[in-house]
C-alpha cells in the first residue's frame, strides 16, 4: 500500500510524518514509564520528588508539542496533498483521456474516486497512522520498561506479540478479500444506477420506471456483499481483541500475585496496571484501523486504475502539424472497442473538402465509429485517419475540436438557460451572434414560446424541451462555432416528419462550404449528399462495400440499390381496409 501511497503523497513527506508520530508514541511510552519512579518518590516523600516532577513535566510538554506538530502536518497532508492535489490530478488526467474511454461504469468509478475514495484516503494521514503508532509503539516501550521492573510481566507481554502479528495478518487478508468483493459490487451498483437514470424514457414507456430487474439484482448483490464482508472482517477482529484482553488479564493476575508475595511494590503494580488498561483501548481499536488501512489500499488501487488509463498521446509543439485543408481520409483503418470484437476492418474512404459524404449501412456497420475516430475520440488499431493530409495523431486535440462541430442523435443540454447552452460552443459569442444562430437553426420561434425566453432553464439534460427542440439547440451551437468540418450522427432518425423536414433544411444550410460526414438512414438525407459510402458489417469488422454518388449507386445492382429499394417499399407501405 505504501508504494501506492507515495504516488499521492511525496515519499519524504510521508516518511517524515510517520517518523514524527512514531517519535510522539515513544515519548508517550517513556513518559508513562517514568510515572513509576515519580509516584514512588511522591508516596515515600523522597528528596528526588522535585527532580522527577520536572522530568515528567518537561517530557510531557515535549510529547504534547511533538504530537500537536505531527497532527498539524497530518491535517495539512489530508487537506492539501490528498483532498486538494489528488482531486486536481484526477481531474487533469480525466481531461486527457479519449472521450471513448467514458461509459457508465467508468463514470461511476470517477465519481467514486473523487468522493468516497478521496474521503477514505484523507483519513489515512490524520487518523490511521497516528492511532496505529499509538496502538503498537507505546505498548512496546512499556514492555521494555516493564522488563527493567519485573521481567516475568514483560515476558507475558512479549509472548502475546506473535499471536498479535499472526492475527493481524489474517485480519488484513480477510479485510482485503471482503473489500475487493464489496468494491466490485459497489461499482457495479453505481454503474447500474447511472444506466437506470439514463434509460428513464425507455423504462417509463415500458412501465418499468420504478422497478427494473437488473437494478434490483445489482442492489441486492451489493447488500449481500456488504453483509458478507462484515462477517469476513469481524471474525479475525474478534480474535485480535480477545488476545489483547487475555494478555491484560494475565498481566493483572500475575502482577497481583507478585504484590501479595512482596516481590513487586504496589505503586509499580498500579502504574503498570493503569498503563496496560490505557493501552487496551488503542490496541482493540487497531483492529478497526486494519480495515481502514485496507480501505485506503483499495482506494489507492482505484485511483491508480484511473491515473494509469492511457491518455491520448499529444504531439509536442515541434511535432504538431497544421492540416492543409479539411478533407478527411481513412487509409486501411482497423479498430475494435474490445479485444477480439473488431468493428472496422481495413476501411479506406475519402470525404472531400467542401462536400457532403453520407455513411449508409445496416446497424453495427461502424458508421458512428467513423465519426468518433475522425474527432479522435479513440485512436485506430491500424491504419490512419487524416485531416487535410495530416494524421490526427499529429494534430493537437484542441485543434481537432476547433476544426469540428458534432451533432448527435442524443443531444445533451446542461441544466441551465438556453443562452448558456449555446455559449458552450463559443463562450465569447455576443447576444447578436446567439440570436443569428438561433434564427438560422429555426430555434428563435421555440425561444419566443418559452416562459422566460432566452433565460428559460431547460432542466436536467434539457428534459423540458422536445427532441426536435434539443436538436435545434445543438445545430445552433454548430452555427455559433462555425467549424469547417461537420459530423452528423443520425440526427433525424428519431424525429417526426415535421421536425425531420425542418431539421433537414437547416442542415442543408449549415453544410454549405463545409466538409460534412453524415450517418444517414433517410433517403431525403442521402439524396442531397455528394457521395455515399456503403458499409457492410462482417465477422472480422465492417468493410466499405460501395462508394459513389447516390445516383450512380442506386442505378446499378448492389447493396445500396437494395437499401434504396427497401426504403422505397417502406415509404409506399400503407394500411388497407378489407371487408369480411
Amino acid at each position: 500500500m505504501w508504494k501506492l501511497m507515495i504516488r499521492v503523497v511525496n515519499r519524504a513527506e510521508l516518511r517524515t510524518l510517520v517518523g514524527w508520530f512514531a517519535f510522539s508514541a515513544v515519548l508517550q511510552g517513556i513518559t508513562l514509564a517514568l510515572m513509576i519512579p515519580f509516584l514512588r518518590a511522591l508516596f515515600s516523600r523522597s528528596e528526588t520528588l522535585g527532580t522527577w516532577l520536572v522530568v515528567v513535566a518537561i517530557l510531557g510538554a515535549i510529547t504534547v508539542t511533538v504530537d500537536t506538530f505531527a497532527m498539524y502536518r497530518s491535517y495539512r497532508i489530508s487537506v492539501y496533498e490528498v483532498c486538494d492535489t489528488l482531486i486536481d490530478r484526477v481531474a487533469d488526467h480525466v481531461l486527457q483521456l479519449p472521450l471513448g474511454w467514458f461509459n457508465a461504469k467508468r463514470e461511476a468509478d470517477v465519481a467514486n474516486a473523487t468522493s468516497k475514495e478521496i474521503n477514505t484516503l484523507s483519513h489515512l494521514a490524520s487518523m490511521v497512522i497516528p492511532n496505529l503508532c499509538n496502538a503498537f509503539i507505546v505498548p512496546l516501550v512499556m514492555l521494555v520498561a516493564t522488563a527493567f521492573i519485573e521481567w516475568p510481566l514483560a515476558v507475558v507481554m512479549a509472548v502475546s506479540i506473535l499471536p498479535f502479528i499472526l492475527t493481524w495478518r489474517k485480519m488484513s487478508a480477510a479485510t482485503t478479500r471482503a473489500n475487493d468483493m464489496e468494491d466490485r459490487t459497489s461499482a457495479a451498483a453505481a454503474g447500474r444506477l447511472i444506466e437506470f437514470a439514463r434509460l428513464q424514457p425507455v423504462l417509463r414507456a415500458t412501465g418499468a420506471a420504478t422497478s427494473w430487474d437488473p437494478v434490483q439484482e445489482t442492489l441486492q448483490a451489493d447488500s449481500e456483499a456488504t453483509l458478507a464482508g462484515l462477517r469476513i472482517k469481524g471474525r479475525p477482529a474478534q480474535g485480535f481483541n480477545l488476545i489483547a484482553n487475555v494478555t491484560f488479564a494475565v498481566v493483572l493476575a500475575l502482577g497481583l500475585s507478585f504484590v501479595t508475595g512482596a516481590r513487586l511494590d504496589p505503586i509499580a503494580y498500579l502504574v503498570i496496571a493503569a498503563v496496560s488498561a490505557r493501552m487496551l483501548l488503542p490496541l482493540t481499536k487497531a483492529a478497526l484501523y486494519a480495515s481502514e488501512v485496507d480501505n485506503a489500499a483499495v482506494a489507492l488501487r482505484q485511483m491508480g486504475i484511473i491515473l494509469d488509463a492511457a491518455p491520448l498521446a499529444e504531439p509536442d509543439s515541434e511535432q504538431a502539424r497544421e492540416p492543409r485543408g479539411t478533407s478527411i481520409d481513412f487509409r486501411g483503418v482497423s479498430f475494435s472497442y474490445e479485444s477480439g470484437r473488431p468493428v472496422l476492418d481495413d476501411v479506406s474512404l475519402t470525404a472531400p473538402q467542401g462536400a457532403v459524404t453520407a455513411l449508409v449501412g445496416p446497424s453495427g456497420a461502424g458508421k458512428s465509429t467513423i465519426l468518433r475516430l475522425t474527432a479522435r475520440f479513440w485512436d485506430v488499431d491500424a491504419g490512419s485517419v487524416t485531416i487535410g493530409g495530416v494524421d490526427v495523431r499529429e494534430i493537437p486535440t484542441t485543434r481537432i475540436m476547433e476544426l469540428t462541430s458534432m451533432v448527435f442523435q442524443d443531444t445533451y443540454l446542461f441544466d441551465t438557460t438556453i443562452r448558456e447552452n449555446l455559449r458552450i460552443a463559443r463562450p465569447n459569442a455576443t447576444d447578436a451572434e446567439l440570436e443569428e444562430a438561433a434564427r438560422k437553426a429555426r430555434l428563435d420561434r421555440v425561444i419566443e414560446a418559452l416562459p422566460h425566453g432566452w433565460d428559460t432553464e431547460v432542466g436536467p439534460a434539457g428534459q423540458s424541451l422536445s427532441g426536435g427542440e434539443r436538436q435545434r439547440v445543438a445545430i445552433a451551437r454548430a452555427f455559433i462555432k462555425d467549424a469547417p468540418i461537420l459530423l452528423l450522427d443520425e440526427i433525424t432518425s428519431a424525429l417526426d416528419g415535421e421536425n425531420e423536414s425542418a431539421i433537414s433544411d437547416v442542415i442543408s444550410q449549415l453544410s454549405e462550404g463545409r466538409t460534412v460526414i453524415v450517418v444517414a438512414h433517410r433517403l431525403s438525407t442521402i439524396d442531397s449528399a455528394d457521395q455515399v459510402v456503403f458499409l457492410e458489417p462482417l465477422a472480422d469488422g465492417a468493410i466499405v462495400a460501395e462508394t459513389g454518388t447516390p445516383k450512380e449507386l442506386s442505378s446499378r445492382p448492389g447493396r445500396f440499390h437494395d437499401f434504396v429499394a427497401a426504403a422505397d417499399a417502406s415509404y409506399r407501405w400503407q394500411l388497407r381496409h378489407t371487408s369480411d
